[in-house]
């Protein structure tokens, strides 16, 4: 891995995690999805760090650059949040909708209440 990759992968991992801590102070963001974040940005950080690691891994998965496996593991690992983001998206949906229809026949019957009343 060139000394140029190894640079940014460290300053970005870092920059990310501080981006993390000052989110967390602002409890802008849930501690368990910050989690995941926090490691993330450690896993790049120890593979710009130990760069050896890394290519010995690459040699043996067959990959030609050891860039080529830090940027498949990086897709990947976005791609398997991306899809656990859509699971819980499609769950809240859900609720709303179902909230949503939950207050409509409140208001109905609320509604019909006040007619029978008057």
């Amino acid at each position: 891995m060139s000394g140029y990759i190894r640079v940014l992968l460290i300053i970005g991992a870092c920059s990310l995690m501080l981006f993390m801590l000052k989110k967390i102070r602002q409890s802008k963001l849930k501690i368990e999805y910050v989690i995941f974040w926090f490691c993330f940005s450690s896993v790049l950080v120890l593979m710009g760090i130990f760069p050896k690691v890394v290519s010995k891994i690459s040699g043996i998965l067959g990959f030609q650059s050891p860039v080529n496996m830090v940027f498949l593991i990086i897709i990947f690992i976005l791609i398997v949040k991306l899809f656990f983001n859509t699971l819980q998206i499609s769950a809240l949906e859900n609720k709303v909708d179902s909230l949503a229809q939950q207050i409509a026949i409140d208001r109905k019957m609320d509604h019909e209440v006040t007619k029978k009343e008057e």
